[in-house]
């Protein structure tokens, strides 16, 4: 797939409008091409009274004995061409824009729905301002290049060949000399079409950078205002800007040098061509009516150039959109389905690694040897310093990322020979910073399950002990939330999560956190609703707070990648070593969170 070939597809799918408002495109070149000829007509048969070419004798009148019936025939035709050709530009405009955007609509789909099915590597390499800039203004660009090769370059360039054709049939020696200037005038645009695109280039990354600067600060403003760091965003973003800027200025550098290059050259072409046609008429080689229907050609032949060196940026920004929503649709998806994955008919929700490696660089293993075994109605918890690769292994266990080394199994089967959308519906997540959108709570809720409704949702938070909770809000289940469950304390939007989950009713659940930004009272108010989500289910539990510590079947204490100790809570404690510094630690931390809550 080259820079252009991906987006023959979304062409093909509008070729109908395509060739219909090219027809119209075409149809008006054909008027173009008549427009000059009344006035030439008018000038030689009219004006100078000379006889009507045989071909036309027997449709015009005699300008010999009904000049002015003559002229008036023509001044009705060229109000007749003049109301076609702007019927035509009406109808080619409607189609090219209208099949445009769709185009644009089909493009900005596909890519949407291409980016949700990349793996989080691709994601959390790339900033979320850059891809909402390839998904919003790259595409908007390929909407207006589109409609701009339709409603520009296409009845320009219809025109330039029939205007060609015309002059060379007339006297091909002055046409010769007149269409020299076509090659020279290709050959500038070519030259500054490709500084364009250099310069346009440079600026959309550049644009890119700046919008995803301004992105990731207002979405953290709560941090930059506590912080007091306005003053030096502001910095950065000014730095940001200015450089954006000088790439502006040279974009528009060029574009002020392209029209100007292309003015002059025709305009001294034209001088040169006008005199000689001048001459020619003098000389009794052209009438005049011929040299105006040469001269008008010519202007005509120019004026595509004048239009490409007007419309430059529309071309060069949507040649750089090619390029930019072009790679994004050629990056495969590092976690795909395999070719003869076939769903189970039953998933009971047994988890097994066996000496699974994994690292984020070929270069920087995360985890060496992981061998631990997750059953249904058993809790496992993994505890261990910050960095010890504890939500790496449960994001191994959804397919987020695959393993360098060893397997992972869900009921004997390995993972990577799952359908992956079937083996994701087996597992219910629930994290530390739960994801809510801009809807309902109970929409927030059927979430987990498509195809829940309203009822569904309720029964799923009376399930897990929440309805008190949600009741409590403003218009409880019918509230609408505000963009990441703003307004919401941690305990309601954590309660929304666990909802969610125990509505999804999957085997496996994997609980990230989910407590640890939570008050102790908050924590003890969701610590039955975990028990219920829990219960019967394989659960694998990245613990911080004691209690859940301390509930676990089992605990698997990492340390550096690797698993150091493995038992249950008095086994651990007794044992000592890393699992008991980690329990003195985290008592001396719940100890000062209550001294809080009790302080005057």
């Amino acid at each position: 797939m080259n820079r252009a070939r991906w987006l023959g597809r979304y062409l093909r799918a509008e070729a109908a409008a395509l060739a219909a408002g090219a027809v119209a495109m075409a149809a008006r070149a054909l008027v173009l091409l008549a427009l000059p000829w009344p006035l030439k007509i008018i000038i030689d048969n009219v004006i100078f009274r000379r006889p009507l070419a045989p071909s036309v004798v027997a449709w015009l009148p005699d300008p010999l004995t009904q000049r002015m019936a003559l002229l008036d025939w023509l001044g009705l035709a060229m109000l007749g061409l003049g109301a076609l050709d702007a019927a035509l530009v009406y109808a080619g405009n409607r189609l090219f824009l209208n099949a445009a955007q769709r185009v644009m609509f089909a493009i900005r789909f596909d890519l949407f729905a291409h980016l949700q099915r990349l793996s989080l590597a691709f994601h959390q390499n790339r900033r979320g301002g850059e891809v909402m800039a390839r998904l919003g203004g790259d595409v908007r660009q390929l909407q207006d290049f589109i409609a701009a090769l339709g409603i520009d370059l296409l009845p320009h360039a219809l025109t330039i060949l029939g205007m060609a054709g015309v002059m060379l049939a007339m006297d091909w020696r002055y046409a010769t000399l007149a269409l020299a200037l076509v090659p020279v005038l290709v050959l500038i645009a070519r030259h500054y079409a490709t500084r364009l695109r250099r310069a346009l280039r440079l600026l959309r990354d550049r644009e890119s950078a700046l919008q995803a600067q301004a992105q990731e600060v207002l979405a953290g403003v709560q941090l930059v205002q506590a912080f007091g760091r306005e003053a030096h965003e502001t910095h950065r973003f000014g730095a940001q800007a200015r450089e954006t800027l000088a790439a502006g200025t040279e974009a528009n550098a060029v574009q002020a040098e392209f029209g100007p290059a292309m003015n002059f050259t025709i305009a001294l072409a034209t001088g040169g061509i006008a005199w000689y046609g001048a001459a020619r008429v003098i000389g009794g080689a052209l009438s005049p009516g011929q040299l105006l229907i040469f001269l008008a050609y010519l202007r005509g032949i120019a004026t595509p150039a004048r239009q490409l060196a007007k419309t430059g940026r529309i071309f060069g920004r949507g040649a750089v959109a090619l390029e930019r929503v072009g790679d994004y649709l050629r990056e495969a998806p590092g976690i795909a389905d395999p070719p003869d994955a076939v769903a189970p008919d039953h998933c009971a929700g047994v988890v097994t690694f066996q000496a699974v490696r994994f690292g984020y660089r070929p270069d920087r293993p995360v985890l060496h040897g992981i061998d631990l075994t997750l059953t249904p109605g058993r809790t496992v918890a993994l505890v261990g310093a910050t960095g010890s690769g504890k939500s790496t292994i449960a994001a191994l266990i959804p397919r987020f990322f695959d393993p360098q080394g060893g397997r992972i199994l869900l009921d004997g089967r390995d993972l990577a020979s799952l359908p992956l959308g079937w083996l994701r519906r087996q597992i219910a997540l629930v994290t530390q910073e739960p994801l809510l959108f801009q809807a309902t709570v109970w929409e927030n809720i059927a979430y987990g399950r498509e195809g829940a409704g309203r009822a569904e949702a309720m029964r799923a938070a009376e399930a897990i002990g929440i309805g008190p909770i949600v009741a409590g809000l403003p218009e409880g289940f019918d509230t609408r939330l505000r963009e990441r469950g703003l307004g919401l304390s941690g305990g309601q939007r954590q309660c929304i999560a666990l909802a969610r989950a125990m509505l999804r009713d999957a085997p496996v659940v994997i609980l990230d956190e989910p407590t640890a930004s939570l008050d102790p009272e908050t924590e003890a108010r969701l610590t039955d609703a975990l028990h219920r989500l829990t219960a019967r289910r394989a659960a694998l539990v990245i613990a911080h707070r004691l209690g859940t510590v301390t509930r676990a079947d089992t605990i698997l204490v990492l340390d550096q990648g690797r698993v150091v100790q493995q038992g249950t809570h008095s086994e651990l404690l007794a044992e000592g070593g890393v699992y008991g510094t980690l329990w003195r630690a985290l008592r001396r931390e719940e100890r000062r969170d209550t001294l809080r809550l009790v302080a005057p």
